[in-house]
Parts: C-alpha cells; structure tokens; sequence
C-alpha cells in the first residue's frame, strides 16, 4: 500500500466478495494463492461442490491443525481440507474431464496481469523461468465463467490491469469479472467496468493505479457483501 492511500481490501473480504455470487449445486475450482481464501468464505445455506484437479469434488473449509489433516485429502498448493459427506474422489482423467467438458460452473484464479480483453496471464514473470502451468489454461478456458481475484498492483506499485498483456498469456479473452483490494470489474467487448468500490476508494483513485481505462458502471457503488447478479 502506498503511503496516504485508503486501505485495500483484506483477502478474506475478497474472497467473501468473489463467493457471494456462488449459487446452491454450482461446482467451483479453485486456483493457487488469493483463490484458495474461498474455500473458507463459502456462503451459509448453500451447498457448492468445490473441485480440485489433483482429484476431489465436494470438499469443504482448509484445516488449518495439521493433527487432524488426512494426507490423502488436498486441494492445490498440498493444503489438507475437510472431507464433508458425500465428497467423492475423481482419477486425474476424470477430474480434467470435468473441466474440459465444462462442467464447472466457475472457476476462480490468481492473476499477474488482466486486460481489456479479458486475456489472462498467470503462470511466468517477465524474464523468469516457466513455471508449471498445471491446469491453469484449462480452467480458464474450460470453466463456464472464470473469475480472477489479485491484488490491483505489485508490491512496487506496477499497475496489473492493464491494456495489453505484456506477459504470456495463460488463456486468451476468459475473465469475464475481476474482484481485486480496490474494487469489483466486469470485462466483455473489450471495456473494463467498475462496478463496486472498496471503501475510501474512489474511481479516480483506482484509474490512477490502473494501466487501462475504466468505464463506471451506472449503478456504482461501495462493494457489499450480499449476493449480487452475475453478469
């Protein structure tokens, strides 16, 4: 955060933001890093089948007391998961299957970089080694909706939405909604909209930290945390 700046939002507010939209029987991944906050912010009363491409559908919160962790059951990133009734496990082809097949009604990853396009680049830095790509362009090309939840910038303050990715792309024109610590966008034809703002932003605040235009959403408002429509 730079100095004089209003404060970003925390991850588990982002991830209550990003999984209020999540309707009962949806089946959700989701990604490495930020997303994995989701897996702790489900919305009571509704059941959502969480899947993970190592193998399992409809597991439930992160458990954070290794003691009580069964190795067996992880999602992404090794982190050891509550098995809730009725989860099942998938081989590796049936679980890619259901992604390939588009079973998944969303699918939430990290970002390095967004544009307008809704282009998404994840998986390498400029001038760094490939990392492994996992099932990162699958997902994001295979889910019914992909929605990516990052930081608005990097830590020295590089805007990450941006006109053009400069970075390799992971999967072209995917995101269709972007949640990062400033506020909430919509992306499609092209335009990023800002939709809800985090509180003591503003959208000349948040336009000067990001490398695209935004359009402003007619009904904009501070970001809340009841269910809104997905677009």
């Amino acid at each position: 955060m730079n100095a004089g700046e209003p404060e970003r939002l925390h991850p588990t507010v982002m991830a209550m933001i990003v999984t209020r939209d999540f309707q009962d029987g949806f089946a959700v991944n989701l990604g490495v890093g930020l997303p994995l906050e989701c897996a702790n912010a489900m919305p009571a009363g509704r059941e959502i089948l969480l899947h993970s491409e190592l193998g399992l559908l409809g597991f439930g919160p992160v458990i954070s007391d290794h003691t009580k962790a069964d190795p067996y059951v992880t999602m992404v990133g090794n982190l050891p998961v509550e098995a809730l009734p009725g989860m099942v496990f998938l081989s590796h082809d049936e679980s890619f299957a259901m992604i390939r097949g588009k079973h998944l009604d969303v699918c939430v990853l990290g970002g390095l970089q967004v544009d307008v396009e809704g282009n998404l680049a994840n998986t390498q830095f400029e001038g760094k080694p490939a990392g492994n790509l996992g099932g990162a362009p699958d997902l994001a090309y295979g889910a019914k909706r992909t929605v990516v939840m990052m930081h608005h910038t990097t830590h020295d303050g590089t805007p990450k939405v941006v006109t053009r990715c400069t970075l390799p792309l992971t999967a072209p024109r995917c995101v269709s909604r972007l949640v990062t610590d400033v506020g909430v966008f919509d992306i499609a034809g092209g335009r990023i909209v800002l939709r809800e703002f985090a509180p003591g932003w503003d959208p000349e605040r948040i336009q000067r930290i990001t490398a695209a235009p935004l359009e402003i959403a007619a009904d904009l408002h501070e970001v809340t945390l009841i269910e809104t429509a997905l677009m």
